[in-house]
Formats: C-alpha cells, structure tokens, sequence
C-alpha cells in the first residue's frame, strides 16, 4: 500500500520532530554504534556472551559482591541478575557462595576463566572505543567525553 503524500510529509514531520531531534533517541544512536563495534569484535574473538551478562563479568573483575548489590549496581531486578548469574555459572564463569557472615546472602566472584575473560572483554572494549572514536578529531573527543560526563553527572542526580 502507497502512502499518500500528506502520510508521507506527516511521517517525515513525525520524524523531524518526535524522534530525530530527541536527546533519548540521540544517546541510544551512539550507543547502538559502540555496542555493534563490541559486538563484532567479541563474536571475531569468539566469546559468545549475551548483552546483560557483560556488565556483570565487568563489575565482578573487581570484586566479588552478593546478588544484591550486582542487582543495584546495575539497576536490574534480582530475577534478571540470577538468570544471567546462572548462565556464567553454567560457563564456569563465576562461582556462588553462601556468605559466611550472612547465610542470606549469596556472594558472586569471577573464577579463573572469568579473570581471563573479563581481561580479553575489556582489551575488546578499548579497541571498540578507539575505533569508534576515531572519527572525531581529539578535540571533539574531549568535548564529547566532558559534556557526556557533565550530563550523566546531573542526571545521576534526579
């Protein structure tokens, strides 16, 4: 079915004014960019992790936390972190203990292949970045990198 030319001016309208000059639909562009390049380097280097599972590994390189604090961490709900908990587990990723101070809780921490694995992702986390901003001149990186620090420092805030 053919769109009318008055549907066609009002989709481009639409377009213009809803979507294109949003600061959401913006942010979410650069994000896309930067997950795709990730994305292909990590499927190039074969780790085959699901989105949500990688800012666990990340955080874990740390330090170990229980299943709580990795759920605040990443502003996730407690059902979703064990679900990803249990695929690393599955992988020999990361291992869960009961903590010894509060049998409550469960204690999270990354097992060898892990470490190793957090080390490789975060070596492919880099060269993404790199490439990714290597269309901008270091002059634009810095502006960007400060008014993107700027606004995720006000809007942590809210």
């Amino acid at each position: 079915m053919e769109l009318k030319h008055s549907d066609k001016e009002s989709f481009s309208n639409f377009w213009k004014e809803e979507i294109s000059d949003s600061f959401f639909f913006q942010i979410h562009r650069i994000k896309r960019a930067i997950f795709r390049r990730t994305n292909a380097l990590m499927n190039d280097a074969g780790i085959t992790l699901q989105l949500e599972q990688l800012p666990l590994l990340m955080i874990l390189h740390h330090n170990s936390l229980s299943q709580r604090e990795l759920s605040d961490k990443t502003m996730r709900d407690k059902s979703s972190i064990l679900r990803s908990i249990t695929a690393l587990e599955k992988k020999n990723l990361v291992e869960v203990v009961k903590d010894k101070s509060d049998k409550r809780k469960n204690i999270v921490s990354l097992t060898s292949e892990g470490i190793t694995l957090a080390k490789s992702i975060r070596t492919l986390m880099k060269k993404a970045e790199e490439e990714v901003m290597s269309v901008f001149t270091p002059k634009e990186k810095m502006e960007a990198l400060n008014a993107v620090r700027s606004y995720a420092d006000k809007l942590e805030l809210l």
